[in-house]
């Protein structure tokens, strides 16, 4: 993990741009332009913007056997999770686990639900309710925030945490060798380690390259 830039010095962890990786670009820009109805830029054969709230996601072509996917979280209005839920429910196939198309983490206080793009990346919805970001309108793609999570996937989960924590991130809540939250409730490293089977996902965690800049702290290149 390479980090460029400055120090922390936010009380709150904001990722302003995320860079990933794919053999599918065409296909998800298409997705996320007319499929869910969300705002394409800068749309070239060698990258588009997908504007996330205040976060920008640039997806970029690779060459590989393998195609890259990630797992990244949308935070929402804490009072539109069930407007959310239709909204893509009416767009994609929602992902279960045991019978289920959404949770609550009685931990986070927080509801999700979670579906799967044209190139395998698991896209969570999520409301915090512990954070006052209450909507006082019906819920469109307007209303997804900004970029709260993103997987970090490694072989030694402990050892990135000690790094993460060097530039000046924090754990947030309980950590163990194989899954562990760095930030805070507004944006987090799910840092877990590889081969683990992601939530409400039959697909088992992979290393692939990608860049995430924080506010305050700089950009991380990762894989």
């Amino acid at each position: 993990m390479e980090s460029v830039g400055g120090d922390a010095g936010e009380d709150r962890m904001m990722i302003e741009e995320l860079q990933l990786y794919t053999t599918r670009l065409e296909d998800l820009k298409h997705f996320y332009r007319d499929t869910l109805g969300m705002k394409v830029s800068n749309a070239t054969d060698q990258a588009f913007n997908l504007q996330v709230g205040r976060t920008k996601m640039i997806f970029k072509p690779c060459e590989t056997d393998h195609e890259p996917f990630y797992h990244v979280a949308w935070l929402i209005p804490t009072n539109r999770f069930k407007e959310a839920k239709q909204w893509a429910a009416s767009c994609v196939v929602l992902s279960r686990e045991e019978h289920r198309d959404e949770t609550y983490s009685d931990n986070w206080d927080s509801h999700s639900l979670y579906f799967e793009d044209p190139a395998g990346n698991i896209i969570e919805l999520i409301a915090h309710h512990r954070i006052q970001n209450e909507s006082d309108h019906d819920f469109s793609t307007q209303d997804i925030l900004q970029v709260c999570e993103v997987g970090l996937v490694t072989e030694d989960v402990l050892s990135t945490v000690n790094e993460l924590q060097q530039i000046g991130l924090t754990r947030w809540g309980e950590v163990n060798d194989t899954f562990a939250p760095v930030g805070d409730v507004h944006g987090l490293f799910i840092v877990v380690k590889k081969d683990r089977t992601w939530f409400f996902s039959t697909q088992k965690a992979e290393i692939y390259p990608l860049e995430v800049s924080i506010h305050g702290v700089g950009k991380l290149r990762i894989g």
